[in-house]
């Protein structure tokens, strides 16, 4: 039986055909892959950006909750070349997957090639006086504290604010009864001298003792034996007082108003010690009260803190004595006694509230002497709760060197520091706040040369990229179309929230 033998034929119609259906799906392949090779370029800056901002400073995060890169990479010489380098670096690595695999074999279906990369805007933590590290700082607590946390806050605030007004009360008061005093004081010696002599009263005044404790140290009558550190630092070593390196790029915020505010100190107290901490790091050991008085050594924000802290109490304090019926009594009946000779009522009253005043000032020295012994002092007095009595008002030396019982209800130390914070500018506490965290992390191993505008927050970069072709080497192939390089320009950016 034979063999049939089919013979293969194409046309030249089929032929032209195929070219053409060929080009046609190569064409097809390449745009799509094009479009693809785009969003491969935002992938590979994604990755670049997300490496390089992985390399934060671990101290600043475990210590403060806040992410920075440092800028200079532990040298000291900020440079935004360097982070562009690394930056760079990262996109040609993720651009040449092939160069990873051994032997470079490897189908890569973008064929990309960086030629150029540039920073074009940076943010510093250090920016807008530390605005980066507020809203880091926020949203850490944000994050961390409990709704019922951010009530109790709210009262801790309104509470500062009620002692405010008491205190600017009190210095009304006494600014006056001063000058009262100086007046009838001069029509006291213009009386006879014999009428004084003949009636010079048997009781001792108090206020004397006051006017001497007025003229000794605020330490040494509130921390008396205490140890007080003589750390300091220079002008030079805090950021709020030097030069500064700046970024270009506007970071926007998102948190702002009371309840952020609040948050925010609430932070500085959680991550800053204070006179009565116990474990002590860096340049200064009271480092709350630097946040409060700005000043450089820790002995002057000591006194700037006492000094206020005894403001805020003879506030409250002169308030429950101006209406104690049986405290107005008695310094009545004092007044009366020291000053009754002279035969001028007016000067018994001016006695009267000066005693106040002054058993006012007594009580909130001991109220002080107690806070920094570690004690308990409520907001405002009850009779229970009121230490100092117009009796042993003249020997309140004794009282100080001795110290006060401390309260079981009431405030301590670290509840006013928390009220101080509360009256004061949260900028100038961003700013300093700032100081602490540079300082202190200088005092780590290996961050001798950290610097909080050398810790960069955000970055937005430039790219340009060469597309190759792969599929139009067929169509230039078979029908001679074009397969130039195609040129992309990217931006790409990141910031830490």
């Amino acid at each position: 039986m034979g063999r049939y033998r089919a013979k293969g034929v194409i046309t030249v119609f089929f032929s032209l055909t195929s070219v053409l259906i060929l080009s046609l799906i190569c064409t097809t392949l390449e745009s799509a892959r094009i479009q693809g090779a785009r969003a491969q370029i935002a992938n590979i800056a994604d990755m670049g950006n997300y490496s390089v901002f992985g390399e934060y400073e671990k101290k600043l995060l475990e210590n403060y909750e806040v992410f920075a890169v440092d800028g200079s990479y532990g040298t000291g010489d900020f440079s935004v070349e360097r982070v562009n380098d690394k930056f760079k670096s990262y996109l040609q690595r993720n651009a040449s997957p092939k160069d990873a695999m051994p032997g470079g074999l490897c189908f890569d279906p973008w064929n990309l090639s960086l030629d150029e990369s540039s920073i074009q805007e940076y943010a510093l933590l250090s920016d807008r006086g530390g605005e980066v590290f507020y809203q880091q700082a926020v949203a850490y607590m944000k994050k961390t504290i409990v709704f019922a946390g951010v009530e109790r806050l709210y009262q801790y605030y309104h509470d500062a604010v009620n002692m405010k007004t008491r205190q600017e009360e009190y210095e009304r008061n006494k600014s006056s009864s001063d000058q009262e005093m100086e007046e009838l004081e001069k029509q006291e010696k213009e009386k006879k001298k014999e009428l004084k002599e003949q009636s010079k009263a048997k009781a001792s005044n108090p206020l004397k003792m006051i006017k001497k404790l007025a003229r000794k140290s605020l330490l040494e009558l509130v921390c008396p034996g205490m140890d007080v550190s003589d750390k300091k630092v220079s002008g030079k070593e805090l950021c709020s007082k030097r030069s500064k390196n700046k970024g270009t790029m506007k970071l926007d915020g998102g948190y702002s108003g009371l309840t952020s505010d609040l948050l925010f100190r609430e932070y500085l107290l959680d991550h800053f010690p204070n006179y009565l901490s116990k474990e002590k790091e860096g340049k200064l050991d009271y480092q709350i009260e630097y946040l409060i008085g700005g000043k450089k050594s820790d002995k002057e924000n000591l006194i700037w803190v006492v000094r206020r802290l005894l403001l805020l109490r003879e506030g409250m304090n002169y308030l429950y004595c101006a209406h104690d019926g049986e405290m107005n009594a008695a310094a009545e009946s004092l007044a009366a006694l020291l000053t009754g000779w002279t035969g001028l009522p007016v000067l018994v009253t001016a006695m009267k509230h000066a005693l106040l005043l002054g058993w006012a000032y007594g009580e909130s020295l001991m109220d002080v002497r107690i806070l920094l012994g570690g004690g308990k002092v409520p907001l405002a007095k009850t009779p229970e709760s009121w230490v100092v009595t117009l009796d042993n008002l003249g020997r309140l030396d004794a009282l100080l060197k001795n110290g006060g019982d401390s309260h079981k209800e009431g405030n301590s130390y670290f509840d006013y520091l928390r009220i101080l914070l509360n009256l004061q500018s949260v900028s100038d506490q961003t700013k300093r706040s700032l100081d602490m965290v540079e300082l202190n992390l200088q005092s780590i191993a290996g961050l001798s040369n950290f610097r909080v505008d050398h810790c960069i927050v955000g970055i937005r970069e430039k790219t340009e990229w060469t597309i190759r072709p792969i599929f139009m080497r067929v169509s230039a192939a078979f029908l001679g179309a074009s397969q130039s390089d195609i040129c992309v320009t990217a931006d790409s950016g990141f910031a830490y929230h």
